[in-house]
């Protein structure tokens, strides 16, 4: 992909008109999301590379949409875990660099001395401690992928609530649903939530692919939380570990055919409109 493409789709994103009660969201695939409010963008869990880890590459299903060099205007990336489709350093190093006045969150896990990042524009955030970044309010909560872990250095599984320009948005990274993740989502009235799909099973498992929130777990999750809309995430990257959307769509219209949705495409800019 030539970075001038990457460039363009920065500029157009950058030129969406943001009014008040919206935000602009960038497509960037697999679970990540630009976040544009009115005083800068939040990039969560960028993965344009085809990074698999020390020494190995991962055979993506679809090239990335920009290139990360290309990616000017981040005012912070968060991170959720130190999985290589969420924290991957050949993504990160030069969004930092492109970037110089980004700043960087993510779990203690995330180990940015793979990426060149000065440790000083890097902050473990606290769970339920909020923290303010481009004009918006930015609070931490627990994810589990497959379970809780915490430990003294804090979750190793983060997901986050945005509150920015009269819209909250919940981001989960990877998770599945746990005792209490109810109870803590609702405090807040969430008009939009980025939840995966493509669920988890024995197979995989075996294989140490860790697991997720299936298609049905992420319908009744927002039925449960009663959320403006749901953008599946996690379904149409990695060969052996996606799922087919259709199956999102098709329960969510037999579960309660007047819940939005949307399916955000890699490269697609949209306009995320609150419900006031």
């Amino acid at each position: 992909m030539a970075k001038s493409r990457g460039r363009d789709l920065v500029l157009r994103f950058g030129d969406l008109a943001i009014p008040p009660g919206t935000l602009g969201l960038l497509g960037l695939g697999q679970a990540g999301v630009g976040i544009r409010g009115p005083a800068g963008v939040i990039y969560v869990d960028p993965y344009l590379t085809d990074y698999g880890g020390e020494g190995e590459r991962l055979d993506r299903c679809f090239e990335p949409p920009v290139d990360p060099a290309a990616i000017d205007d981040a005012s912070c990336v968060l991170v959720s875990h130190e999985h290589v489709d969420h924290f991957d350093p050949e993504t990160l190093g030069p969004i930092a660099s492109s970037s110089p006045g980004a700043r960087f969150y993510a779990p203690y896990a995330c180990d940015f001395s793979k990426t060149g990042i000065d440790p000083e524009r890097v902050t473990v955030p606290t769970v339920d401690e909020p923290f303010e970044v481009a004009g918006a309010r930015i609070t931490a909560v627990p994810s589990a992928h497959t379970g809780l872990e915490r430990t003294d250095r804090g979750y190793r599984y983060l997901g986050y609530v945005i509150e920015c320009n009269g819209v909250t948005v919940y981001h989960a990274g990877d998770t599945v649903v746990y005792d209490g993740m109810i109870e803590t989502l609702s405090r807040w009235r969430i008009d939009a939530m980025f939840l995966p799909i493509n669920g988890r099973d024995y197979f995989r498992t075996a294989e140490e692919i860790v697991g997720n929130t299936n298609f049905r777990e992420a319908v009744e999750l927002a039925e449960t939380l009663d959320v403006g809309m749901v953008f599946p995430t996690h379904y149409d990257l990695v060969a052996g570990n996606t799922e087919n959307p259709a199956y999102f769509v098709d329960y969510i219209n037999r579960r309660n055919l007047h819940r939005p949705y949307h399916l955000l495409r890699p490269g697609e800019v949209f306009l995320l409109v609150g419900r006031g």
